[in-house]
């Protein structure tokens, strides 16, 4: 976890934002859609905002946060959900904490608050030290962190998207048996937190007919190898495949070995070599 004393000094630091904000909830809700300055988010049923924790793992039944954490982002728990459109009551669920309390869950996510949040629709731990963000009902891409990947893109239950080293700019260079594998990001419309730029967003039309989703010109896709939220086994796979980090960035593709120089010997029968991973897949998938 984040050290507590980073998440300190984040709290310090973030400067908020002006709110023009308004609820709307239906009778006994526990839930609700909230209008404020970062949008229409999930706040509680008295418009206290909800907030995700990009270090914490969507449907792994955990949270990340504790001690001093959890007193600076104290946990939402609901015993009941009362919900209305457009939110779906089947979206939330709950965890049973180290601690044995509860705590409600949003496609897995687990909610908190944030102690310095006052009034409705406040939105005063938005973006605190890069990994705490509200929780638009409309959201189509959110970010995960881990220290050994940084912080990267997911769709909204926290399964992992990739880049494609090949890959150039708004061109997919994954087809065919690569797609199989690694399955084109399309969303029509790309909701993502403050911490992203709508503009990195884009989409490019596939020749067989996807409209997919690409993030700082580079086309976006998942895994079929990861097989539950916060897998992220394409990692460095051939050297090629990336998880798609927020930077928009991979390393540079593998040098090509120079043809080796070519000599006159005695004929002799072919060496038998084993298949390996690049032997097998020299497409990059």
């Amino acid at each position: 976890m984040l050290a507590l004393a980073i998440l300190g000094a984040g709290c310090m630091q973030y400067q908020a934002q002006p709110q023009t904000a308004g609820t709307t909830s239906p009778a006994g809700a526990t839930i609700t859609v909230t209008a404020t300055s970062l949008g229409n988010i999930l706040t509680d049923a008295q418009g206290k905002t909800l907030y995700y924790f990009a270090r914490d793992t969507p449907s792994s039944g955990m949270s990340t946060c504790y001690g001093q954490c959890a007193a600076l982002w104290p946990v939402f728990s609901a015993n009941t959900i009362v919900v209305s459109p457009p939110l779906v009551s089947s979206d939330f669920s709950s965890i049973t904490r180290t601690d044995g309390t509860t705590q409600t869950t949003y496609r897995g996510w687990p909610l908190y608050y944030f102690q310095s949040d006052s009034g409705t629709g406040s939105v005063n731990g938005e973006g605190i030290t890069g990994n705490w963000f509200v929780i638009r009902p409309d959201e189509t891409v959110m970010v995960a962190q881990r220290d050994t990947l940084g912080t990267y893109l997911t769709d909204t239950m926290g399964n992992t998207l990739y880049f494609f080293g090949k890959d150039t700019n708004g061109v997919s260079a994954c087809t065919g048996a690569c797609l199989a594998k690694w399955p084109a990001f399309s969303v029509k419309t790309v909701s993502a937190p403050s911490i992203l730029n709508p503009s990195d967003f884009g989409s490019l039309a596939r020749p067989d007919g996807i409209n997919q989703t690409t993030y700082r010109g580079r086309p976006l896709y998942y895994f079929v190898n990861d097989t539950k939220p916060g897998d992220a086994n394409g990692e460095g796979f051939l050297n090629v495949w990336y998880v798609a980090n927020i930077t928009g960035t991979v390393p540079a593709l593998p040098a090509t070995p120079a043809p080796a120089a070519t000599t006159t010997m005695q004929t002799m029968a072919p060496a038998t070599t084993a298949a390996t991973p690049s032997s097998m897949s020299s497409g990059g998938y």
